[in-house]
């Protein structure tokens, strides 16, 4: 894949748009099965009978259907959307242990495009300050063996 459409904003894209989809296929699953069972209603379940007069008379068919797709569609959302906040607070935790001076471990993300050079990079720079740590803590064994 080109790293132009590898990005953090495409997988955002595609997030929502797998989202809006998934949401809206399970939302018209749920209105054909209340259909159903509306349909063929039993005398034991009045319950559900009271429940769907009550929410199409005082709320409305359409704007009860967009509150519950809406509701699906920021469920989804959250949930795909992740991995990505994972990988970006582990990037946040390196970057802010390198700030402090301390060289971390390496980093792995499980994202590609930006967010995997972004790491690469990161690793890079802690394998550079462990380098010079490991150098410098060699330069003043041999000068105090003098």
């Amino acid at each position: 894949m080109s790293s132009r459409f590898n990005t953090v904003r495409m997988k955002y894209i595609y997030i929502c748009g797998a989202s809006a989809l998934l949401s809206a296929v399970l939302l018209f699953v749920m209105y054909q099965i209340m259909r159903l069972a509306y349909r063929l209603m039993y005398h034991e379940a009045a319950w559900l009978t009271h429940m769907v007069h009550w929410g199409i008379n005082h709320i409305g068919k359409k704007p009860l259907i967009l509150f519950i797709g809406g509701g699906l569609f920021a469920l989804f959302f959250w949930i795909r959307s992740q991995k990505i906040t994972d990988d970006i607070q582990s990037l946040v935790r390196v970057t802010h242990e390198l700030a402090r001076g301390r060289t971390p471990a390496p980093i792995r993300v499980l994202s590609s495009g930006e967010l995997r050079q972004l790491s690469d990079q990161i690793n890079a720079i802690a394998a550079l300050m462990t380098d010079r740590d490991r150098s410098s803590i060699k330069s003043e064994s041999e000068e105090t063996s003098c």
